[in-house]
């Protein structure tokens, strides 16, 4: 199993009138969803989970279920238009290619674990997800109570987190996660859980800070660093990651995609391209959200290929002249 982090019904409109996101699978297998809210009973006091799983779906038998709404319609139109400054609805037009609950395909694809940014949400990491799991993996993302901005659960009810009044440290919130990792784990048999459990044995942190213990502690398993173009090694924008970078002990690369902010790694960009009359980002030169589906669906797919599943990795071999935006650091 592997993980990787940075630091997911409602009425829709008519199927024309949709986004679909993200704008095309990547790989050639259907794509299944289901959620699920857990209760983290190793921790006090115990904390609701949100999970989402997505998996390659069972061919002869996918299409007899419904395709699944991107987002709960209480998150759409109660934060996620407000946080996007988009239109009242817009964001519930947005639809998966994944469809709900078909049976899956097999038992034997390898489980890729998924924690979102802290403040984050499982919910806009979506079509990174079915990429995957358009590749062969199973995709489990979760959200994280009282980290998260805002979670909405089966039964209606809803959690908010404000960053401002959290007087935990980082190292408080990363354990939290890493026991919410790692119970997730148990009950279906980022970097911080690998360093605690041999089952984890690569991962990828998608511009995210290298928070302790697992910053000075460093890895002995394969790690990719994957940022935007001011997330080099050796500069001021992030010292965490130069520290980490140093105390990895397997295969390691930093690898930099230019042209690109924080926000390029998360699907909130396709939404504001697709959605707001002004698109995003509104500075020129920035990559687009469909190419950087693209962009980020292959790097992490070749990764977790090679490590995974006996791949070359080719993409990490050096510059690629399909992808001239990624360079590496390291």
């Amino acid at each position: 199993m592997a993980l990787f982090q940075t630091s997911i019904l409602l009425g829709l409109l008519t199927l024309g009138q949709s986004i679909f996101i993200p704008p095309s699978l990547i790989g050639q297998l259907p794509v299944g969803v289901v959620s699920y809210e857990l209760n983290n009973t190793s921790t006090f006091p115990n904390r609701d989970l949100m999970v989402s799983i997505f998996y390659p779906a069972l061919e002869s038998e996918y299409q007899k279920h419904r395709l699944q709404a991107d987002l709960p319609l209480v998150f759409a139109n109660d934060y996620s238009d407000s946080w996007l400054g988009l239109p009242q609805n817009a964001s519930a037009s947005v639809i998966q290619h994944a469809y709900n609950s078909p049976q899956i395909a097999s038992s034997g694809f390898p489980v890729l674990f998924f924690s979102p940014g802290y403040g984050a949400g499982r919910l806009y990491y979506n079509g990174a997800a079915q990429n995957l799991a358009s590749q062969g993996y199973i995709v489990v993302s979760m959200d994280h109570p009282n980290d998260t901005d805002f979670i909405v659960y089966p039964d209606g009810r809803t959690a908010t987190f404000n960053e401002s009044t959290d007087d935990r440290t980082e190292t408080d919130v990363v354990l939290l996660r890493v026991s919410d990792n790692l119970f997730v784990l148990d009950h279906l048999e980022q970097s911080a859980p690998m360093l605690n459990d041999t089952r984890f044995v690569a991962g990828i942190n998608m511009d995210g800070p290298a928070t302790e213990p697992v910053g000075s502690a460093g890895l002995d398993r394969p790690f990719l660093l994957m940022g935007q173009q001011a997330h080099a090694l050796n500069s001021s924008f992030d010292p965490t990651w130069t520290t980490f970078y140093s105390n990895l002990r397997g295969w390691k690369l930093a690898m930099i995609v230019n042209q690109t902010i924080h926000h390029h790694f998360c699907d909130s960009l396709y939404f504001l391209e697709q959605l707001s009359a002004d698109g995003y980002p509104e500075g020129e030169g920035y990559l687009n959200g469909t190419y950087m589906f693209g962009l980020e669906s292959a790097y992490t797919a070749n990764f977790f290929d090679k490590w995974m599943k006996g791949g070359e990795g080719e993409l990490f071999y050096g510059l690629s002249a399909q992808w001239p935006e990624v360079t590496f650091d390291g």
